[in-house]
């Protein structure tokens, strides 16, 4: 290997370490509300995490609950097999519980209980960010047949979002509400579009291609336009971001 690309090597590994920018705009709001709440340094639980989870952007140590965690590792974090409806904890077990894309991968006869083991195992805060809509529905179907188009294969990820359908947000919210009612917590729900549907195409078109360039480009090239990047949440988005603010009534 060239000094150049050495050097674009360390460039990438040390401001860019096992990131992309798909992953990037999903964690983006997940990290800036951990970040004002102040509770970067507490007991944080991803559920759906995989093997790295929002690991690469805290580079701090948190719980990861998944079935799969295949892929690259990380020390940072602690991996607990389990389901996202079966949690293994107790009430408030964790001051900041989150899901990033996850949701809509469950059965959704079975959403209600993976939204109400979130909600009965944060103690400070919750975040769910999850692709949301019609629009975004439309969007990944769209994108499904590209897929098999070009790699002549299905992807497990768009074909789950296409057969078991993306949640909506007026089923999202109802469902906290009773979950937090069975629970008898308290909390403030608020949620926000994330990401652009067209900026999202854009971005998934140039990663569905078989160009090494175009896939490159994809994978580091983007990274570069991130400050700009996650201002696109205006317009039709794809995904919502739902932040779950518990009262202190219901943190003993």
């Amino acid at each position: 290997m060239n000094l150049p690309a050495k050097l674009t090597v360390k460039f990438f590994n040390i401001y860019f370490w096992r990131q992309h920018p798909e992953t990037a705009l999903r964690y983006a709001p997940v990290v800036r509300e951990i970040n004002k709440s102040g509770l970067l340094d507490s007991r944080i639980l991803e559920i759906g995490s995989g093997s790295l989870g929002i690991v690469p952007f805290l580079k701090k140590p948190i719980d990861g609950v998944d079935t799969d965690f295949s892929g690259p590792k990380t020390n940072l974090l602690r991996r607990i097999k389990a389901k996202a409806y079966d949690l293994p904890f107790r009430k408030n077990s964790y001051d900041v519980v989150i899901s990033v894309d996850l949701i809509e991968h469950i059965e959704p006869a079975l959403r209600p209980r993976a939204i109400y083991d979130i909600v009965k195992v944060a103690k400070k805060l919750a975040v769910i960010v999850v692709p949301e809509g019609e629009d975004a529905e439309n969007q990944d179907k769209n994108l499904r047949k590209i897929y098999s188009e070009v790699y002549n294969e299905t992807n497990q990820f768009l074909e789950e979002h296409v057969k078991f359908g993306l949640p909506k947000k007026e089923q999202l919210l109802i469902t906290l509400d009773k979950s937090l009612r069975k629970l008898n917590k308290k909390a403030k729900i608020r949620s926000y579009p994330v990401l652009n549907l067209k900026v999202r195409y854009f971005l998934m078109r140039t990663y569905l291609s078989k160009g090494k360039f175009a896939y490159y480009l994809y994978l580091k090239g983007y990274l570069l336009l991130l400050p700009f990047l996650k201002l696109c949440n205006f317009g039709k988005c794809y995904r919502r971001t739902f932040v779950i603010e518990f009262a202190h009534e219901n943190r003993n």
